[in-house]
């Protein structure tokens, strides 16, 4: 509430300090260019990436995420932009210029959204970034997009560069239009707008409602979703999935593998009870969502104009995460001692098994027992601004906004202590879980992974920006300004029993059996801090109109810096240079250099994010340690007697910001009237990458990261400081420590290694009229050269571009206009890469070494019906998105999220064909 004061003060200060006199009016355009912070220039050296209004209703899109998803230079492009399902980590729809690492753990972004020039509170449950999707389609006049170091202007995230939604404003009169589309296995998309606005002299006011909604669909609804067989360590053969229902059992001893049910001595080895886990799960999430933005403008007097910008979101999503599957470890019981965590063989159920035999047991517990995550957002923010004209063309820009989201994700879950309880009291037979206690079978699956968090951000900025001195090419602008920034966070995070989040669960007992101890509330995470922030940018023309020479049409300079002082980590300072040169009326040549930075999240810290420990045995702990790779890097295998990881995840104390040295050199060339080429070679030198260890990527971690984030046959001070470091344990403990631990894990975020990224921006475009119409073609594509990652800060860099990554991605888009009626196709292409190491040879399917090329078509058409009255500025659009239903190409390695199995290099929802009609009234 002290914030909410706060900014209702100073937005009444905002308006009121401002002078009535009149002043004189300045000649140039008062459009500020996303990158610069002058009036009327461009960001010099800098190629300023625009999508028009035009742009965004052709390509169909009902959500900004599924608009960004058409732009090579963003890590979606021919891809979903989805929340992740399955975890607490990314639950917002967030842009990734450039594809930087890191994108789906950490909490803080190196792409910077702005929404009209300012920046947006953050959402999410374990991500500060706001989601893309609070700004509708249908009220976004351009996107302006700046591949290149930005925070020399905008301060922090803008490592990779910026992203700004320009909304639209001058509307009058009524605007209303709905789409429609329909897609394979019962696929469909909804999206309304209404947009009223009025006009007077000297203002205006406008109300803009969207509402959006698609359905989801499953893993079986595709055919490219599917899970293949693989070769499992210790395994005797290969195989898709086992947590099915009928169940398998692995003898951790031999390695032999058995289909249930069996009697004791009877089982037949090498069979299994196998399925697709990703059948059940959703692909796609279901959404919907409301949207509100509204604003007002007044010219005050005729120096002083006032504005307001609102906007309210709620969304929901929905997701199936596929059926229960779990596994438990079954032991022998021994004379005056009992193998743990194994459970001991219950007097209540036999054991097909011999009585000193290990069983990994493996099962689902049915379709009528599915996971599911749903996530709630709701984010509001209000932003005042006033401009002054101070005469001699100087103008005072002043702005305040203030912002709040609230994002909660549950996602249901198997709690695995209480399974190995129910288990030892003999009320859950994994051998046949139908024939288990239902009492505990509801008790052992009704929990949550749960996480709440809200966000708060209070933001002021004040710039002055006018002419300095005449040079002979022109006026040297210069732009200073202030800004203050305070940001907070509350979150709570973890496993839950659903209504006992905050109050504790007394516990639970099933005849006489403990299966549920008790467990306290979830604690909550804070954090604040403040920013203060000095910056500057000065333009200099060299050479311009009046002095123009041969050899220099334009020569612009442009100096720009800011300083930033964190009260949480301290202070930074980064400057950036830019220079366009115009040798010739039809050539423009740019570069720009600059330093950017992106602060750790109030979310990256160990206050908000506390180190999380997870005992892991069976499946995941097979997951986790791929016992080939191990070998191969010199590591002894794991045998049944130690299969188990400690597995810790969370934040690392003292995390620092990210810091980048950024550099593009361009070019744009228009020989001939209608035609426009531009190409950009850009770099980003990354470092103090805040990342997790990459444990889902084996070579790279288990060649760089020993004896820095895992350790292999720990002693047991390593296993004590381990737990120590926990905030939270879940799963049970092994014995005997230390023999019993194989692996620790411990992959909290921190400051790791280095990432180096070059490559080549090109676009081309033309347009022209004809006796019958018009013609138009465009191009735009990125073609990268360099991508090279270090696991810590002093280890060599690896190249990662040679394999497994796409170099090439490009969509292009030809045009006719004819009378009435636009038509439209657009080729979006993703290259094909070679996979290393390669997907092995397993359950008939040949060595897999390469994934294929992507390729996607969209049709779009658009008729404006001639006529008056109630036929005057009606419109209808069909479009066809993934008109052929390409499926993207097959890739046969498991992944640790079942929805994106079988498929790499892109991925889709399939053919989808949508009907639209808009009237203005």
């Amino acid at each position: 509430m002290k914030m909410v004061r706060l900014f209702a003060l100073a937005s009444t200060c905002l308006v009121a300090s401002a002078p009535a006199l009149a002043q004189g009016k300045g000649d140039d355009p008062e459009i500020v260019v996303t990158g610069s912070l002058v009036r009327g220039v461009a960001p010099a050296g800098t190629n300023v990436v625009s999508v028009s209004q035009d742009v965004v209703q052709s390509s169909g899109a009902t959500t900004t995420a599924q608009l960004l998803q058409t732009i090579p230079q963003l890590g979606s492009f021919n891809d979903l932009l989805k929340q992740n399902g399955g975890n607490n980590f990314v639950t917002t729809n967030r842009p990734n210029l450039r594809d930087l690492p890191a994108f789906t753990t950490k909490a803080n972004s190196a792409t910077l959204m702005l929404v009209d020039g300012h920046r947006v509170v953050g959402m999410g449950v374990s991500v500060t970034s706001p989601d893309v999707d609070i700004v509708p389609p249908g009220i976004i006049e351009r996107v302006e997009i700046v591949p290149d170091g930005g925070s020399a202007v905008y301060g922090s995230d803008a490592v990779a560069g910026v992203i700004n939604f320009i909304t639209r404003k001058d509307i009058k009169g009524v605007e209303a239009d709905a789409r429609y589309g329909f897609g394979e296995k019962n696929y469909w998309t909804f999206d309304a707008n209404l947009t009223a606005g009025h006009r007077w002299d000297g203002g205006g006011v406008y109300l803009s409602y969207n509402y959006a909604k698609n359905s989801t669909f499953l893993g079986r609804d595709r055919d490219f979703v599917r899970i293949y067989p693989a070769n499992a360590a210790g395994v005797s053969i290969p195989y898709t999935q086992i947590e099915c229902p009928g169940g398998t059992v692995i003898n951790r001893i031999n390695g032999n593998i058995y289909a249930l049910p069996y009697a004791r001595g009877a089982g037949v080895p090498g069979t299994a009870n196998q399925c697709d886990l990703s059948d059940t799960a959703s692909v796609y999430p279901e959404n919907e969502r409301h949207s509100v933005f509204g604003g007002l403008d007044q010219q005050l007097t005729d120096s002083l104009k006032f504005e307001l910008r609102g906007f309210y979101t709620h969304r929901d999503t929905y997701q199936s995460l596929g059926i229960f599957h779990s596994n438990a470890n079954v032991g022998p019981t021994f004379v005056n001692a009992t193998l743990t965590p194994f459970p001991q063989q219950s007097n209540y159920f036999t054991s097909p098994g011999s009585p000193f035999e290990v069983h990994q047991v493996s099962f689902g517990w049915g379709a009528d027992n599915a996971s599911n995550q749903r996530i709630a957002l709701d984010a509001w923010g209000i932003t005042p601004t006033a401009t002054l004209d101070m005469g001699e063309n100087w103008q005072l820009r002043t702005m305040l906004n203030y912002g709040q989201s609230e994002t909660e994700q549950r996602t249901t879950n198997v709690s695995s202590a209480a399974l190995v309880n129910a288990i030892r009291a003999g009320l859950f037979n994994p051998y046949d879980v139908g024939s288990s206690n239902p009492a505990a079978l509801a008790a052992v699956t009704n929990f949550q992974s749960y996480g709440n968090t809200r966000q708060e951000q209070f933001n002021a900025r004040a710039i002055v920006d006018g002419d300095l001195v005449s040079l002979p090419g022109g006026a040297v602008k210069l732009a200073v300004g202030a800004e203050y920034l305070y940001e907070s966070v509350r979150t709570r995070r973890g496993d839950v029993i659903p209504g006992f989040e905050t109050s504790g669960y007394p516990g639970l007992s099933i005849n006489g059996a403990l299966v549920i101890p008790a467990r306290a509330g979830l604690p909550l995470g804070a954090a604040s801090r403040d920013v203060k922030s000095l910056f500057g940018e000065l333009v200099v023309p060299l050479f311009g109109a009046d002095n123009r020479t041969g050899g220099f049409e334009e020569l612009t300079l442009s100096l720009s810096g800011r300083y930033d002082h964190y009260s949480d980590f301290g202070d930074t300072f980064n400057p950036k240079v830019g220079l366009t040169w115009k040798p010739a009326e039809f050539l423009r040549l740019r570069a720009a250099w600059g330093k950017s930075f992106a602060a750790p999240s109030l979310l990256d810290k160990p206050e908000t994010d506390p180190a999380a420990l997870s005992w892991q045995s069976g499946s995941i702990f097979a997951f986790l340690v791929p016992t080939s790779v191990l070998v191969a890097n010199g590591y002894p295998a794991p045998t049944g007697a130690n299969s188990n990881a400690m597995f810790i995840l969370g934040s690392r104390p003292g995390i620092g910001p990210e810091k980048a040295t950024t550099l593009s050199l361009g070019a744009d060339l228009e020989p001939v009237p209608g035609l426009r080429l531009s190409g950009t070679y850009w770099s980003i030198k990354y470092r103090d990458v805040i990342a997790q260890a990459p444990f889902t990527n084996f070579p790279q971690y288990f060649a760089g990261f020993g004896g820095v984030s895992f350790f292999v046959n720990p002693s047991q001070a390593r296993i004590d400081a381990a737990i120590a470091s926990a905030a939270s344990i879940t799963g049970t403990a092994c014995a005997p420590q230390p023999s019993c631990v194989y692996i620790i894990e411990d992959n909290r975020k921190d400051n790791l290694g280095r990432f180096n990224n070059a490559g080549i921006d090109f676009s081309a475009s033309y347009a022209t009229a004809t006796n019958w119409g018009a013609v138009d073609f465009s191009v735009n594509g990125n073609f990268q050269l360099t991508r090279k990652q270090s696991a810590t800060a002093t280890a060599p860099l690896i190249d990662f571009l040679s394999a497994n990554y796409s170099r090439l991605k490009v969509r292009t888009m030809l045009g006719v206009e004819l009378g009435n009626l636009r038509s439209q196709i657009t080729w979006s292409h993703s290259r094909g890469y070679k996979l290393n190491p390669v997907v092995p040879a397993a359950g008939g399917f040949p060595v897999q070494d390469r994934v294929g090329d992507y390729n996607v078509f969209d049709l779009f058409f658009r008729y404006e019906v001639p006529g008056e009255g109630m036929l005057e500025n009606l419109a209808f659009t069909l479009t066809a998105n993934n008109v052929f239903s390409k499926d993207p190409p097959v890739y046969r390695a498991q992944q640790i999220t079942l929805s994106t199995n079988g498929f790499a290099n892109g991925s889709t929802v399939g053919r989808v064909i949508q009907l639209g009609v808009s009237k203005r009234f």
